[in-house]
């Protein structure tokens, strides 16, 4: 075994950090999921099926738009701050801070203005309005994203999530009490501009919190001789993310323009569902992506295995265990949000068989992105996207949401094992959680 190969002292020491680590991730994970699980239950109430498919619309091409917005650097991050914080290098991370922010804030800004202006051409007053406050959301979204990947490299593993997954939907939650309290007449553009609110107080907070952490790099002077290295490496990640992305929100977007906002509505819930079963793996990846960064970069593959195999098989048990509550009790869950979504009942079954391939591969992307294979990674996700694209164009005119429902999970199910099989033949670890010997191929 792979793991015998790490003397014991070592393994504990890696045991310690992942559990450690992510006993923090996870605690702060479940009280956002609370809050959030809080606020998409309530919002559908407020605004009805239809309102709350425009609300999840806009929301979805915002979670699409803040990808290309963050420019790679919410991934180059995790390789680069960590090898500066190894290094003691303040300058270069310095520098590298304020380049990444500062295109991040104007790239985001940009996007947001082509949101507003292609709204205003495409569709009505309500739409417009609704897709002006999803611009608002962009900026703070993208910024918080990356900043997070910094204070997760220096192991504020609280303070990487506090802010963007309990502090904003809580937020949110007051605001929409605030409104109710006050009779305000709730509509998806209402609620999307309190969404982005939510948002932007979010930001400050993480902001505040964020210079405090790396008090030391202010005293220093930026240097950027690596500038070139850190966009040549964030500009293939950003094609990852945005592919990525793009799979995670095409079925809602796709329904909304092949069916309506009522199917939009319906999926998003039941997706939203099935996001649970990757909860504890994404805990775990909080902590894992920093130490893969650090033992890729000491050539350590028998380091990069262990930390591989162990977070997946832990992932792979909580998915597991999920799946089950999802299949027993998924129409009850699917009330929640009212009696109509009991009827995404059968989408939300295919879409958990699509979620279970996808923890038993674990945190492959991880193990390509993070040793400089993001370029093969990009033409794996390219691929799965034409496929999500052909799939739901065939299949939702004539099935709906169960249609959207079988190409999620086909496409998810192919880039997995596709991205398992390249990761093992090219760098030897084998991401699932079987966890084989690793082939030393570098």
């Amino acid at each position: 075994m792979v793991f015998d190969k790490l003397n014991r002292g070592l393994r504990q020491s890696l045991v310690k950090q992942i559990v450690g680590g992510s006993a923090v991730s996870i605690g702060v994970r479940v009280a956002g999921v609370g809050l959030s699980y809080a606020a998409n239950i309530l919002l559908p109430r407020l605004l009805g099926v239809s309102g709350y498919g425009q609300y999840a619309i806009a929301l979805g091409w915002t979670l699409v738009l803040v990808l290309p917005a963050r420019l790679g650097f919410d991934y180059s991050a995790l390789r680069y701050v960590t090898t500066y914080l190894e290094a003691g290098n303040t300058s270069a991370l310095r520098g590298f801070v304020r380049i990444s922010l500062g295109s991040v804030t104007c790239f985001s800004l940009l996007i947001g203005m082509s949101m507003v202006i292609i709204a205003s051409v495409v569709t009505d007053e309500l739409g417009l309005l609704t897709m002006a406050a999803a611009a608002a959301l962009l900026a703070p979204i993208a910024i918080v994203g990356v900043l997070s990947v910094m204070m997760r490299t220096a192991r504020r593993y609280f303070a990487s999530q506090f802010y963007d997954q309990v502090m904003r939907p809580a937020t949110l939650l007051v605001l929409l009490g605030l409104s109710l309290t006050a009779n305000a007449k709730l509509s998806a553009p209402v609620a999307t501009l309190l969404t982005a609110t939510a948002a932007w107080l979010s930001l400050a907070a993480l902001g505040w919190h964020f210079r405090r952490t790396f008090a030391e790099i202010w005293s220093v002077r930026a240097t950027f001789t690596d500038m070139r290295k850190w966009f040549v490496l964030s500009l293939p990640l950003l094609g990852v993310t945005v592919a990525q992305e793009l799979l995670n929100q095409f079925e809602v977007i796709l329904l909304g323009a092949l069916a309506d906002a009522r199917s939009a509505g319906l999926f998003a819930a039941a997706s939203r569902l099935v996001s649970l079963m990757t909860f504890a793996l994404a805990a775990f990846g909080i902590v894992s992506g920093p130490m893969i960064a650090s033992a890729n970069q000491r050539r350590n593959l028998a380091e990069l295995q262990y930390v591989t195999t162990f977070t997946t098989r832990l992932g792979l048990l909580f998915a597991g265990g999920v799946a089950l509550l999802l299949v027993v009790g998924g129409r009850l869950l699917l009330g929640l949000f009212g009696p109509e979504f009991q009827s995404a009942y059968v989408p939300l079954l295919i879409l958990v068989a699509g979620g279970l391939v996808n923890a038993f591969t674990g945190i492959v992307v991880y193990l390509a992105t993070l040793t400089g294979r993001e370029r093969p990674a990009l033409a794996i996700f390219l691929s799965a996207l034409a496929l999500s694209l052909a799939l739901n164009v065939l299949l939702i005119p004539p099935l709906g949401i169960i249609g959207a429902a079988i190409a999620s999970s086909s496409a998810l199910s192919f880039w997995n094992l596709a991205m398992l099989l390249y990761v093992r033949r090219a760098l030897g670890v084998d991401a699932s959680a079987f966890g084989s010997r690793p082939r030393g191929v570098r």
